[in-house]
């Protein structure tokens, strides 16, 4: 078991949310928010692998999440904005990870979130690129 952060400061970065937790701790939360990753656990634990063994890149940006309204519809949700995830892994993992006063997500949720939209928005490297292309076919 790995020592919990609770984000409040400014200081957490994503890669220390990820740190705090070993995958086996967030994989459930991923599968609640991705239904086919029941069957690609060795490919999602990749993805974990190489963000802890890669160093972050100090960012001033953040990944802000907050209740976002659907604009085609009257329902909203918890999350952050795409664009918070259009960056390298490297420059992802430096960032800062904020929430807004109705963000209510558990640290695994915002973990494992932040987890599928590297994965999914982020540029990965080339070293994930055979597992990427995995999960885009399924």
């Amino acid at each position: 078991m790995k020592t919990r952060f609770h984000i409040k400061t400014k200081e957490m970065k994503l890669k220390m949310l990820l740190e705090s937790f070993d995958f086996d701790e967030i994989y459930p939360s991923i599968c609640n928010m991705y239904p086919n990753a029941k069957r690609h656990k060795k490919e999602f634990k990749k993805a974990y692998d190489i963000m802890m063994d890669t160093l972050p890149v100090m960012s001033k940006k953040t990944i802000h999440y907050k209740l976002i309204e659907d604009s085609n519809s009257s329902n909203g949700y918890i999350g952050a904005l795409d664009s918070d995830f259009k960056a390298n892994w490297n420059v992802l993992l430096g960032k800062e990870i904020q929430r807004g006063k109705y963000a209510d997500l558990s640290n695994e949720e915002v973990a494992a979130n932040s987890l599928l939209n590297a994965i999914f928005i982020g540029n990965h490297p080339e070293e994930y690129e055979n597992c990427y292309n995995t999960l885009i076919r399924s």
